[in-house]
């Protein structure tokens, strides 16, 4: 076993550069149905005149459009199947605030999101939707108890 290189990759023309190091050009041929020219493109900086958006790019793109479109729920959809290759899920980086004025109003919002996900279950639906609304509805209770720890400070 051949000792691990520290990937520096912060572009996605870098990351490509570095995969076909790793693949091989052959392998990335193969996985994207394109030519060595192709993968060349992909791998090569924008300052390059052949440079070419690579499908990192693509994605990225077409994430920000389904986005803006109200489509957040597909786009983490397709983000957690991604990272289920490598036993990842994707995770909110926002802190999590409370979005209604009182402790009891936030409780009472637990409730739809708990109810949905005994539904899923009961319905026996796909395990990766009962996933993704366990996810809210832990969202949810966490809003809760957000608002309850404000709610112990305010009181002293």
């Amino acid at each position: 076993m051949k000792p691990k290189k520290t990937n520096t990759a912060t572009k996605t023309w870098e990351m490509m550069q570095c995969s076909r190091e790793v693949l091989g050009a052959t392998c990335m041929q193969k996985i994207f149905s394109r030519g060595q020219s192709q993968i060349n493109r992909y791998c090569s900086s924008p300052q390059h005149e052949d440079h070419q958006r690579n499908p990192l790019d693509r994605l990225h793109l077409l994430f920000s459009k389904l986005e803006e479109e109200g489509e957040k729920e597909l786009v983490i959809a397709a983000l957690n199947h991604l990272c289920g290759s490598i036993g990842y899920r994707v995770q909110e980086q926002q802190e999590i605030i409370p979005d209604k004025l009182t402790v009891e109003e936030e409780c009472l919002d637990d409730y739809p999101e708990k109810v949905e996900l005994d539904r899923l279950i009961t319905t026996n639906a796909a395990p990766e939707l009962v996933r993704r609304q366990g996810e809210h509805t832990c969202r949810e209770i966490m809003e809760t108890v957000t608002s309850y720890e404000e709610h112990c400070k305010k009181k002293g």
